[in-house]
């Protein structure tokens, strides 16, 4: 009888607390799902984008390594300086990456950008991102790897609302859309990297 009591003392005493931690557990676990069904975007899979971030990390260590031969940038040199420094640093850069092709660096996590663009345009905010990108000056280009981008025509800069479905770059890289086409650039040097053909849905690509 005694043993009943202390149990039945028990249940009454700690019961809600149970009660409360059972419920926290299950809203975390339901907390993804609940996000996706409200519009915010799922954070983007570590796994998925490792194998382009690792390849990101590599160039970046590459371009640090071709820029210390250059003469250092002081903040008070002319843009003409600029201008050279940049051009030996994509040159430097082309010849160390002499055969690079379209996928060296998006790779295996293509399909992981291509899955997470198309659910940009698919979500609730598909509409607004769609004119953010209708309002920057419609471009039609041949990309190639390894080569400079054209300094007289205009890049459309990749939203925040894309953006945040991505993942994060170190300083010095960019994303970039040309047309249809996703692009990772090189702000250094202005060299395209890589980039992903018609990425983008038909819908959402500038109309020239």
């Amino acid at each position: 009888m005694r043993d009943r009591r202390l149990w039945e003392w028990v249940g009454r005493r700690f019961a809600p607390a149970l009660l409360a931690c059972l419920a926290v557990v299950a809203w975390q676990e339901a907390a993804p799902g609940a996000a996706r069904q409200a519009g915010r975007p799922a954070s983007p899979s570590q796994a998925e984008f490792k194998p382009f971030l690792d390849r990101v990390k590599a160039y970046v260590a590459l371009r640090k390594n071709q820029e210390s031969g250059l003469p250092a940038l002081k903040t008070t040199d002319q843009p003409e300086k600029l201008n050279e420094h940049q051009e030996q640093l994509a040159k430097k850069l082309q010849e160390a990456r002499k055969g690079a092709k379209r996928g060296d660096v998006f790779a295996a996590s293509e399909q992981a950008f291509r899955r997470q663009i198309a659910r940009a345009f698919s979500g609730s905010q598909g509409r607004s991102l769609k004119r953010t990108i209708v309002q920057g000056e419609p471009v039609k280009l041949d990309l190639h790897v390894n080569e400079v981008y054209p300094e007289r025509v205009p890049v459309t800069t990749v939203p925040p609302t894309l953006i945040q479905h991505l993942p994060k770059l170190p300083e010095g890289m960019e994303y970039h859309i040309v047309d249809r086409d996703f692009i990772l650039e090189d702000n250094k040097s202005r060299l395209v990297v890589d980039f992903i053909p018609d990425a983008l849905p038909e819908h959402a690509a500038p109309s020239s």
